[in-house]
């Protein structure tokens, strides 16, 4: 595989803060898990340690694309039958993932000290450990998906050119900006015929945000249907040379800070959930 180089940012200093990207949708099958993968495999090929967490609630595919079966996944560990060692699967040394399997939802009915113990050791882990986490959030408007993407530094949306995807997309930016006031988003456009028909879209969707909303997305660039990805995701290898390339050059003009925020991104998980207790 051609590895593709990139000039990631971090800011200069001892301590270097773990970045936290979410990847969401506002439907299912627009390609955000493959996505959300590559993302992480080109973090890692430029010299980055990196988490994948699958919060895909009770439909973990992460582990699917990669063919690889965790014997233990965030369940196990919300309930305490595995430690969170246990439940971090390597796919290469420094780029590792946490299958969700059907657990956070029982974050539902768990007492808050609780919750807010567990969410702390996941910081703990990830903190320091990892350069960037990257979310793979469940499709559509979810209560899990609204309190990652509004706590993650870097929230990515990822659409096609279909009306529902366009719609759903929309769907979900007025959602997050209505309920957290969140304003900044970066749209991927997938499996479109030409990076004028990616623009075409974004500006749609743009459009009507201004207009009824406050929201104001960011067009991060489009990438291209590649037929040949059907057949490795069959044959459960996800990397694909030409969505690497194209996903490098999206990342670059995201240009990528490791910045350390005033609140942390699980302290603004945390309250979020609260809220939803």
């Amino acid at each position: 595989m051609e590895l593709q180089t990139m000039p990631l940012k971090v800011l200069e200093g001892k301590e270097k803060p773990t970045g936290y990207i979410s990847v969401a949708s506002g439907k299912g099958g627009v390609g955000k898990t493959i996505i959300t993968i590559n993302i992480g495999r080109i973090l890692y090929s430029n010299g980055k340690k990196v988490l994948l967490i699958d919060g895909d609630l009770g439909l973990s595919n992460i582990h699917l694309m990669l063919g690889i079966t965790p014997p233990k996944n965030l369940y196990h560990f919300f309930t305490g039958s595995a430690s969170l060692e246990e439940v971090v699967i390597p796919v290469e040394e420094g780029f590792d993932f946490i299958s969700s399997g059907s657990g956070i939802r029982e974050l539902v009915n768990m007492p808050f000290g609780k919750l807010k113990t567990l969410i702390q050791r996941l910081q703990d882990f990830a903190e320091g450990r990892y350069d960037w986490v990257i979310f793979d959030t469940p499709p559509g408007i979810h209560s899990d998906t609204i309190a990652i993407v509004s706590s993650s530094q870097i929230p990515i949306l990822i659409t096609t050119p279909e009306p529902t995807a366009i719609a759903d997309a929309y769907g979900l930016i007025k959602v997050i900006n209505s309920e957290e006031g969140m304003k900044e988003f970066f749209l991927i456009v997938n499996k479109v015929s030409s990076e004028e028909e990616g623009k075409k879209v974004y500006e749609s969707i743009r459009l009507v945000c201004q207009k009824f909303t406050t929201a104001e997305p960011k067009y991060a660039g489009s990438i291209k249907y590649h037929p040949k990805l059907i057949r490795n995701i069959i044959g459960q290898n996800p990397f694909n040379d030409e969505l690497i390339k194209e996903l490098t050059r999206i990342l670059n003009r995201l240009s990528l800070v490791q910045a350390k925020p005033k609140v942390s991104f699980w302290e603004r998980l945390l309250a979020k959930l609260k809220r939803s207790i």
